[in-house]
């Protein structure tokens, strides 16, 4: 699968750190590099890993949450994974090989917290999507997103796992009345904490012409879906509209770390969506079809883990 992307990271405009942090592997074996570019043409056999993480925790621990995090998901796919040959590979390992890196990435950020008491409470969101077999597919845990653009049209495939969300799908507050909440950052679900985690899963059908966006909170917690849409919709290079929605999150304050990654999908290989064709979301575990207003919906654990302004 042939594949553009870029990726970018900021401190944004209050933060002192930058918490946040990206990665892009192919899963051959090299050491993951974190906020890096790697040159990336083709996806081989195993596929493609990307992922973003915002972390979280005291001093510098909220910087090595997040990249401890995404390293150990690219280590533990991999080795669980990325070594197998084509003839070895099949969906239900994959689903059931990406929740376990995400729960060892978890396990990986608490041990680090538990050995450094300068780092204890530290966490990360995470994101991440395998892009395999003409499918992504998303795991997520906390409040970062992933997006995907068709046709003009702006799909959140992951719901945040957040107090605020929760409140919306239970019908005491609104998604605009969300967007101003003082406890809108609380998240319910974070790598890294020592509870049960809850690994939201995902898979969506990839069309030639789709864009894969992930974010952390930095961007989309202040840029509007229809902006984010508008910018796509420009149709210019990954670079240059990373560039331009790092640009309207400054605008609009950039009081959290900003970190987006944007992959085009433009190989021939892919069908061509239908007209009016919507991404649909679906449970790999089960196979049905994810309905709701925000894409991917899953039962959250109850569990509050704070993230600072």
């Amino acid at each position: 699968m042939q594949i553009d992307y870029a990726a970018i990271t900021h401190p944004g405009k209050v933060r002192k750190n930058n918490e946040d942090a990206y990665v892009v592997s192919t899963l051959d074996g090299e050491e993951p590099l974190i906020n890096g570019s790697l040159k990336v043409r083709h996806a081989n056999a195993n596929g493609i890993l990307a992922a973003v993480a915002d972390g979280m925790g005291g001093a510098a621990a909220g910087e090595i949450a997040s990249r401890e995090g995404l390293a150990a998901v690219a280590v533990y796919l991999f080795g669980n994974w990325g070594v197998l040959p084509a003839e070895a590979l099949g969906e239900d390992l994959l689903v059931q090989v990406l929740k376990s890196a995400v729960e060892e990435a978890s396990h990986a950020v608490l041990r680090y917290s538990d050995a450094d008491k300068a780092a204890r409470g530290m966490g990360s969101t995470l994101t991440a999507a395998m892009i395999w077999g003409r499918h992504a597919y998303l795991a997520q845990v906390g409040d970062s997103r992933a997006y995907l653009f068709r046709q003009r049209n702006l799909t959140q495939l992951t719901t945040d796992q957040t107090l605020v969300n929760e409140m919306i799908t239970s019908g005491t507050l609104t998604h605009e009345q969300a967007r101003v909440h003082p406890q809108r950052n609380m998240i319910t679900q974070a790598l890294g904490c020592p509870q049960p985690l809850v690994v939201a899963l995902g898979k969506v059908a990839l069309r030639r012409g789709d864009r894969l966006l992930l974010s952390s909170d930095g961007l989309h917690g202040e840029v509007p879906d229809e902006r984010i849409a508008a910018i796509l919709a420009e149709g210019l290079s990954p670079r240059k509209t990373l560039e331009l929605l790092l640009e309207a999150a400054m605008a609009r304050g950039a009081r959290d770390n900003i970190t987006a990654l944007l992959m085009v999908l433009d190989d021939p290989a892919l069908p061509l969506p239908a007209t009016g064709e919507a991404a649909e979301v679906v449970d790999p575990t089960s196979h049905m079809t994810i309905r709701s207003r925000g894409g991917l919906m899953t039962r959250l654990g109850r569990m509050f883990v704070g993230k600072t302004e």
